[in-house]
């Protein structure tokens, strides 16, 4: 989530990009494309900038000027008594009192100062214990050189998700009668399956209040015949949403799209050709557009050296196994060895394995040994994703079953105000198991099957909603 602070521009450099800090204070600080600066920019300059903090540090995603408001103030003018004003300087006389002074300037006191006491200080016999040689004192060791974030990367605009309507779908519905719209709701929302547990169901109570079952059968061939026409339908509105966003929707949306058009139901229908044809030009077309995005994406990742940002967009190409360029494959490999090494910390090594994992080059890349200090996440980690990175695995001493699945990627969770869990499409995290280790609710009973009308609606009789088989809920 991007957030809003004042920053102040340090410097600018030649390659079209600039460095800052957070106003008045040393961090957060990092550097971005100069373009993002208003005209007339300067070092020293404080601007508004909305920032967003990922793996790799504060990135830029915009700035704008400060807007300083103006206020009416009315300032009081002092005139003073006009006397001239003299300034006194008190200097104490009374030095009885005063400890003895050395020739720096410092006081003695108990156990330094004065003749015979402790008030020279001791050489350090290892040196300074800020850098300096042994017998040095004073000596400061250099600081760390500062190492410059790296440089930002591309920000694509995010896809659009689909969200088809409802019309096509309710003209249909509207059209049946009342016990056939129940039937045709239960059918869309589970299938056929649905509608005959429900009916199932039902059988079983009435066979325990000695009451005659319903003839299934005829309620599945009514269904059987109304399917089609529903299933047009949802698709029709499926159509109607994504060609309102076909340039910027998502691939994934837009895949199923086109592969529910080869339903043996839709290609009965012979006036969707057209509109299957177009889906299926704009897929090619968008999935051309998103592979040379990617390829792009991904050699500016690693031209600047974001191992973690490459590794994850190796693994999720627009077309799925699309390999690596093969230009990239081996310096992609040499950026993730680079940071897997024994002078790293476990905290990059989680991070890294993380992305490692999952994508293509994920079982040739071999440290040379593990890190000094090996965390308990560490090892966590390396336990859970052990499928993926055997080689790795070996180095921690971690056997790999032959049989176990491979590990799936892990979900971003926050929490809310209340300190409860949520993952990153906002459900709710699973709640704790009871004290006897039961899930809670497991003993609670289960909700009746709705009723179900124990005749089958004839093509002679009308149908009332009275009369409806099953209802919406089921």
């Amino acid at each position: 989530m991007a957030r809003r602070i004042d920053i102040e521009v340090t410097s600018t450099r030649p390659d079209g990009t600039f460095t800052w800090r957070q106003a008045g204070a040393k961090a957060p600080k990092g550097s971005g494309a100069a373009s993002l600066l208003p005209d007339g920019s300067k070092i020293g300059d404080v601007l508004r900038a909305d920032i967003e903090v990922d793996m790799d540090g504060a990135v830029v995603i915009g700035i704008s000027p400060v807007v300083k408001r103006e206020r009416n103030v009315t300032l009081l003018t002092v005139t003073g008594s006009g006397v001239e004003f003299e300034p006194v300087t008190e200097t104490s006389s009374d030095k009885r009192n005063r400890p003895p002074r050395d020739k720096a300037g410092r006081g003695a006191k108990a156990g330094r100062g004065g003749k015979g006491g402790r008030g020279v200080r001791r050489e350090r016999r290892d040196g300074d214990a800020r850098g300096g040689a042994p017998g040095e004192t004073g000596a400061r060791a250099p600081r760390r050189k500062f190492t410059p974030p790296p440089p930002e990367l591309p920000k694509r605009p995010r896809a659009a998700r689909l969200r088809p309507g409802n019309t096509h779908r309710t003209a249909v519905l509207e059209a049946l009668k009342p016990a056939e719209r129940v039937l045709a709701e239960t059918a869309l929302e589970g299938g056929i399956g649905a509608v005959r547990k429900a009916v199932n169901d039902q059988n079983k109570q009435l066979k325990k209040d000695g009451k005659p079952e319903i003839n299934a059968n005829a309620l599945v061939d009514l269904v059987v015949e109304m399917l089609p026409r529903l299933r047009v339908a949802e698709w029709r509105d499926s159509v109607d949403a994504v060609e309102k966003i076909i340039d910027k929707v998502d691939l994934r949306d837009l895949r199923a799209i086109v592969a529910k058009s080869n339903d043996p139901t839709l290609l009965k229908d012979s006036s969707l050709n057209e509109k299957r044809d177009s889906l299926r030009a704009a897929l090619e077309r968008r999935q051309d557009e998103e592979m040379q995005h990617w390829s792009e994406d991904l050699r500016a990742a690693v031209d600047v050296g974001r191992v973690v940002a490459a590794l994850r967009l190796a693994a999720q190409p627009p077309k799925a196994g699309t390999p690596v360029p093969t230009d990239l494959r081996p310096r992609i490999m040499a950026l993730t060895l680079e940071q897997l090494t024994p002078l790293s910390s476990s905290d990059r090594w989680v991070v890294v394995l993380e992305a490692l994992a999952f994508a293509p080059i994920h079982n040739e890349v071999v440290p040379t040994a593990v890190p000094a200090k090996v965390s308990p996440e560490l090892t966590a980690t390396v336990t859970r994703l052990a499928p993926a990175i055997p080689r790795i695995a070996a180095l921690f001493g971690v056997a790999v079953d032959p049989q176990a699945r491979m590990p799936r990627p892990l979900r971003m969770e926050w929490r809310d105000k209340r300190g409860k869990k949520h993952d990153k499409k906002g459900d709710k995290a699973k709640p704790a198991p009871n004290k006897n280790g039961t899930a809670p609710g497991a003993n609670s009973p289960e909700p009746a099957a709705a009723p179900v009308d124990t005749a089958a609606p004839s093509a002679d009789a009308p149908v009332t909603s009275a009369d409806a088989p099953v209802t919406a809920d089921n």
